[in-house]
């Protein structure tokens, strides 16, 4: 992003406090839907281009090509705006102003995608408006009958199909509301409390540091609900503890990326793939948190497994000092948490997101004030300044968002998502597990390339159908396609966080990447986890019973514990790599068929205990 001074940033700032202030606004008054996503998306247009140059060196000033294209991009919404009524009937047969307006604006969108989420998602965003326009020229089960111009224009501009359609929804209804609340609660300071109460409870022995990098990426991630956001967070603190420990700069980069990871699957904020999940299965929000629960336990189990059994295998240094007890550092920062306890006991009730979050942020203003650092106090002053700064946040998501309800778009025009489905139900057999596998396959191709968001939109359109024909229900779907989708970040070749992570501990980048995906190695064993079985679904809890979720959860602890085991190798000594294989090939199945009495379940779990007693008993 540039950054700005003078009359520039003055303007700017006061585009970015009228941003947040129509999100506000419309959670208390209710607005007309196609109004409120125009206004929005009018916002994002007029801060994209003064903030993030046409070029990498153009960062000094705003160059007038920038302000030409954001008044152009404006207009084209001010157009529809003139005549919402009239503009919305005229959407099969877009008139010639119509067409010229709807060019204009899928093209600026697309130089946002490029300016500000990069080349590779752009190129996808191209490929999904071209194969709407030609997808009469490629052979195959993908073919269809290609499209004019001008239908896509009226389905991508004039409908609530396209650009204004549910991820844009998402954007201006929740994300951005919830984005601003993680930047008063970083203004008021809750950095400090979450960093401060993990050193508090991270103890002192061989496996301490890790441990803390890990609590400390789940306890700031979780207000923060992005992974690189927390990872950079965390890096610049945790880095000299993990180096005194015995931490190479590659496996701190790594560990921290996957707890950083980990923070998007993490109540109560998480990211905005969450409210995406409850718009599309039309669910409460405090019903997605309840589902995730579970899922975002066992991978921060899974990595501390990994943490523990490492640190005793390398004998790692434990930490200098303690820091502050945990009865001093509540007694001290107890506050921070009262917002929290406002966010979740409005979702409780049944309140909407949108209205638990400006309760939230009122709490979090209210409480600022018990701080004994009057920096930390929420005045008008900082106040404005954080909201500022949650508005310059929300711009690469709003973009995202924009950007992706092209592609949502291009699955309701083609019907692209049946044919991909049909393509695995054939490829898989219906075999629920063998399109189980396609899907994380499919989510970890696509993951290369595009960011959480965008990942887990494109791959619950295309897998959905063809899952929930194989028996798992739509919402086991939507939440296996969420954990892949961020489990995306972590996989080698492409990873931006443990990239990020690397730079600061000095790390190579690709070695950095592959520790974040040792990590989080056992969190890949838990979508099948939830998904695989009836038995496992319990772990979401929405529909459980008592003795399903028991046998659900300990299973998972059970194979999480083995594939650590197996990764590590060591446990009280060195484990032969043939125990290795066999506490790994227990783990997997294991994990698809929970312990029960059958002797399916009992085999594997009694072979794993006999090798774990073994090497307990050994010296």
């Amino acid at each position: 992003m540039r950054e700005l001074k003078g009359i520039p940033a003055y303007i700017l700032g006061t585009i970015c406090v009228a941003f947040i202030a129509w999100s506000v606004y419309g959670a208390i008054k209710p607005i007309e839907t196609y109004i409120f996503r125009m206004v929005h998306m009018g916002f994002i247009f007029a801060l994209s281009f003064p903030f993030y140059p046409f070029l990498k060196k153009q960062k000094k000033w705003v160059i007038f090509f920038d302000i030409f294209l954001a008044l152009l991009a404006v207009s084209t919404l001010i157009y529809p705006l003139l005549d919402v009524d009239s503009f919305i009937r005229r959407s099969t047969l877009p008139e010639p102003l119509d067409f010229f307006m709807g060019i204009v604006i899928i093209v600026l969108i697309i130089e946002v995608s490029r300016r500000i989420v990069g080349l590779t998602f752009t190129f996808v965003l191209i490929g999904s408006l071209l194969y709407c326009w030609l997808g009469n020229y490629i052979p195959g089960p993908l073919t269809h009958r290609g499209y004019e111009l001008d239908r896509i224009v009226g389905h991508m501009y004039m409908t609530l199909e396209g650009i204004f359609g549910v991820p844009l929804s998402v954007s201006v209804s929740f994300v951005t509301l919830f984005v601003v609340y993680g930047t008063f609660m970083d203004a008021a300071g809750a950095g400090n409390f979450w960093l401060e109460l993990s050193f508090a409870v991270m103890g002192r022995g061989p496996a301490s540091a890790g441990r803390g990098a890990v609590i400390t990426t789940a306890l700031l991630g979780g207000p923060q609900g992005s992974g690189v956001a927390t990872t950079m967070s965390v890096s610049p603190v945790m880095w000299p503890i993990l180096k005194k420990a015995g931490y190479s700069p590659n496996m701190a980069a790594g560990l921290i990326s996957a707890g950083g990871i980990g923070a998007v699957l993490s109540p109560p904020l998480m990211g905005a793939a969450a409210f995406l999940i409850m718009q599309f299965l039309n669910v409460s929000f405090w019903d997605v948190v309840i589902m995730v629960i579970f899922p975002t336990v066992l991978y921060y189990l899974g990595t501390l497994f990994l943490v523990e059994l490492e640190a005793k295998k390398y004998n790692f240094a434990p930490p200098e000092t303690m820091g502050k007890t945990f009865k001093e550092v509540m007694k001290t920062y107890w506050y921070h948490l009262v917002s929290l306890a406002v966010l979740v006991a409005l979702l409780v009730i049944g309140r909407s997101p949108e209205s638990a979050a400006i309760w939230a942020i009122v709490a979090t203003i209210a409480t600022s004030f018990l701080s004994k650092n009057k920096e930390e106090w929420l005045t008008p002053k900082h106040i404005i300044k954080a909201t500022i700064e949650g508005a310059q946040n929300m711009i690469p998501v709003a973009a995202l968002l924009a950007a992706a309800g092209m592609i949502v778009g291009m699955f309701s025009l083609t019907g692209l998502g049946l044919k991909i489905s049909s393509l695995i139900m054939s490829l898989s057999g219906g075999i629920p597990v063998a399109a189980l596998f396609l899907a994380l396959l499919a989510s970890m191709i696509i993951g290369l390339s595009l960011p959480i968001t965008a990942t887990y939109i494109m791959t619950v359109v295309m897998v959905a159908p063809a899952l929930v024909k194989v028996g798992i229900p739509m919402h086991v779907v939507h939440l296996l396609a969420f954990y892949f989708a961020v489990l995306s970040e972590v996989s080698p070749p492409v990873g931006l966080s443990p990239s990020a992570a690397a730079a600061v501990t000095g790390g190579n980048p690709f070695r950095a990447m592959m520790q974040a995906w040792k990590y989080s190695l056992p969190a890949f064993l838990v979508p099948f986890q939830f998904s695989s079985t009836l038995v496992g679904t319990n772990l979401l809890i929405l529909g459980s019973n008592l003795k399903g979720f028991t046998i659900a959860l300990s299973s998972s602890l059970i194979s999480l514990f083995y594939l650590s085991l197996g990764i590590i190798g060591y446990l009280k000594n060195h484990i032969s790599i043939i125990e290795r294989a066999l506490l790994i090939v227990c783990s997997i199945v294991i994990t698809f068929i929970p312990v029960d009495f059958t002797p399916q379940g009992i085999i594997p779990l009694v072979v794993g205990a006999i090798i774990v007693v073994i090497h307990l008993k050994k010296k």
